[in-house]
């Protein structure tokens, strides 16, 4: 009996080890993991020791639907104090960018409580921090405020180190004062605002001053693309070939985005026409234009933002709501809407509901805020 136990212990623990041996060879029933897409702050992935490449793919990955259409925004807003209905404002619409203007500035002090009371918003909120913008070179000239912006074509004629030296001491201002986006350079050579005619000259002086900003954290928006005319002005028409853009302002733009690309500037396009390339859209509506030739011929993989599309509209004839939209899916990344709480939630209603329609597809909102993430991360 003792010997019939003793084997059938032998026998059980053999069939055990059997069962785990041949258990070694089948996959282990898996535990749930948690979701790659569950969401994580934008600190925590900013903290990640990764490149800003793939912080911003993780955060595309992980942003909900809400927090990416936000990032297509950039929003002007009304008054001099960042009070409870901006706060309310940007918590909602969850904006990627906030622009200011002369309207909105008094002081150096008043200033700076308004653009810590936007990032402190945005952080209690779990925002991804906004870009908070002017455009210095047109900014009106207030002793009490900020330093004269020189005439640019005198500038030009001062030379490289005049413009080093200026740009330097504009950037370290703008940084102090709570801003981290110049929308400019105006690098056209065809404007009242240009610098010069000279095109080689147009790109260095456009280089020289995105480089001095980055250097103090600012980023740069050149204005506008394409060129070959005078672009602010409004329904300005082009008939200008492509070949003869790329002899002019086209290589203006050609040579930044080779020089400055490590320094992420963004491209700013408006509503002229250049009927040569596209007699049916204007330049923000085209994607002929911003896709197949500054994407795709030129390799432009940064921000484009439109200017004002309450201007655009107009001049297009067209509905906000639908220029909006439209401009999204030509290859614009960022519209500027200015200051009009109604036309804000226009836009973004409109944006949203062609998100949720199928209008602007989800690779496209993707490819969209990883521009901006890819440019958010680069300033870390």
């Amino acid at each position: 009996m003792k010997q019939f136990v003793k084997r059938l212990a032998c026998g059980v623990l053999a069939m055990a080890m059997i069962g785990v041996i041949s258990g070694c060879g089948q996959e282990a029933p898996s535990t749930p993991a948690s979701s790659d897409r569950a969401p994580i702050g934008y600190k925590a992935i900013a903290a990640m020791n990764a490149s800003a490449a793939e912080k911003a793919d993780r955060s595309v990955h992980t942003m909900s639907r809400e927090d990416k259409i936000g990032q297509l925004m950039c929003i002007g807003l009304e008054g001099t104090t960042f009070d409870e209905s901006q706060k309310k404002l940007l918590r909602k619409y969850r904006v990627g960018g906030i622009l200011l203007d002369h309207d909105n500035m008094e002081s150096k002090e008043q200033v700076r409580a308004f653009t810590q009371g936007i990032r402190d918003t945005a952080n209690t909120s779990s925002l991804m921090p906004p870009f908070i913008a002017m455009n210095r070179e047109r900014m009106q000239y207030r002793p009490s405020l900020m330093l004269p912006w020189t005439d640019p074509k005198l500038l030009s004629k001062q030379g490289l180190d005049a413009v080093s030296s200026l740009a330097t001491r504009t950037a370290i201002e703008m940084r102090d004062l709570g801003f981290n986006l110049n929308l400019g350079v105006m690098v056209n050579t065809h404007s009242f605002y240009s610098y010069t005619s000279d095109v080689d000259r147009a790109a260095r002086i456009g280089e020289t001053i995105t480089k001095r900003y980055a250097a103090n954290r600012i980023f740069t928006a050149y204005q506008y693309f394409p060129g070959g005319g005078d672009y602010t002005v409004p329904g300005m028409r082009i008939d200008a070939s492509k070949a003869s853009l790329m002899d002019d302002d086209g290589r203006v733009f050609a040579q930044l985005i080779d020089a400055t690309r490590d320094e992420h500037p963004m491209i700013m396009v408006n509503a002229v026409k250049v009927t040569s390339i596209d007699a049916d859209h204007p330049v923000s509506l085209s994607k002929t234009i911003i896709t197949d030739w500054l994407r795709k011929e030129l390799a432009f993989d940064g921000v484009v933002i439109t200017d004002d599309i309450e201007v655009g509209a107009a001049v297009a004839g067209m509905s906000i709501e639908d220029y909006a939209v439209r401009t999204i899916n030509a290859g614009s990344d960022m519209v500027i809407v200015c200051k009009h709480p109604k036309h804000i939630k226009d836009v973004h209603d409109a944006l949203t509901q062609a998100v949720a329609d199928g209008t602007i597809s989800e690779a496209r909102l993707d490819e969209a805020v990883r521009h901006i993430m890819l440019m958010k991360f680069s300033n870390e």
